[in-house]
């Protein structure tokens, strides 16, 4: 299912976000699959983070992604390939196995109530150096290794452009870190620095943030971040990292965020693009899980937030 869902978006090649949820929520419902609220939305946003779609949520605009093909950082051999999945790319894949390429075709393991995501296409390869002639022959482009090399040039954190401050009698929430699970709550005045969220005139529901009396855009995951800087809310939990057992895995491990701050959509793909896969949900502890992080682009994902990594490394 997801790999049909995809190749159709692909076909279509880009649009508004409204009408990308509605096909894909209305393609899921034609398979009888059993959707929790939200569930369009978070396929979307999970084929951002596998590098399939890049989505401006701010406009409200989606394309289907470049192919590319990217080594994985440490594992063993294997590459991703991410983007674009048309028919014709599916067929050129296809041929290519035929001859002598290696693809590890791994299924999603998201929960039941989630739309599927495609599986991930692993390529294995014997020499790093004949990955870009194999990018060739399928018709992508070839990246090292872009989890290591997006990280190095994260941004620091900052708010969006300026942006209008709330229509008069406006419904309109401020996200409240202090409570036992952080969440957006109705307030009747806007005049506190913070985070807010409410629908703009095209209904659509946007987040903003307030600073020194000027209004910012800014997406939610982000504008959290945001607030956890400014108020200094306990900076060592929010992102930890744990080092893997085994002989030579020092360096790479788990990068665990909670749900209720969870990461902004480049530090996400980074993070996902370790592996290629998508993340693991905790239902227990309420986290997220990210496997194979290099202990460095784990520090370069915490200093772009403005956080310092817990977690530990011995």
């Amino acid at each position: 299912m997801g790999g049909l869902l995809l190749r159709w978006a692909s076909e279509l090649g880009s649009g508004s976000v409204t009408d990308l949820k509605h096909g894909v929520g209305w393609l899921a419902r034609s398979e009888n699959l059993p959707l929790s609220q939200g569930a369009a939305g978070r396929w979307i946003r999970d084929c951002q983070s596998l590098g399939h779609l890049d989505v401006d949520w701010c406009t409200g605009r989606w394309s289907a992604a470049p192919g590319v093909l990217t080594r994985l950082p440490s594992a063993d051999g294997l590459a991703a390939l991410a983007g674009s999945r048309t028919t014709r790319f599916e067929e050129r894949v296809t041929r290519a196995e035929s001859e002598d390429l290696v693809v590890i075709r791994v299924p999603s393991s998201l929960p039941e109530s989630d739309i599927p995501v495609p599986d991930t296409w692993l390529v294995h390869y014997q020499e790093s150096a004949a990955l870009a002639e194999t990018a060739a022959g399928l018709g992508v482009e070839y990246s090292d290794c872009f989890a290591v090399q997006a990280a190095a040039w994260l941004p620091s954190l900052a708010p969006g452009p300026p942006a209008a401050p709330p229509a008069f009698g406006s419904a309109v929430e401020r996200y409240d870190l202090t409570a036992e699970q952080p969440a957006f709550v109705p307030v009747r005045r806007w005049e506190l620095e913070g985070l807010y969220r409410f629908r703009r005139a095209d209904h659509r529901l946007v987040c903003q943030l307030l600073r020194e009396g000027s209004w910012y855009s800014v997406s939610q995951e982000r504008g959290v971040y945001l607030e956890l800087d400014r108020q200094g809310i306990e900076p060592r939990k929010n992102l930890r990292w744990f080092r893997e057992e085994g002989q030579g895995r020092k360096r790479f491990g788990r990068l665990i965020v909670d749900w209720g701050k969870p990461l902004p959509d480049l530090q996400r793909r980074i993070a996902v693009m370790c592996t290629g896969l998508p993340p693991e949900f905790g239902p227990k502890y309420r986290t997220i899980t990210y496997r194979n992080v290099p202990r460095a682009v784990a520090e370069r994902i915490a200093k772009s937030l403005r956080q310092e990594l817990g977690g530990r490394d011995d």
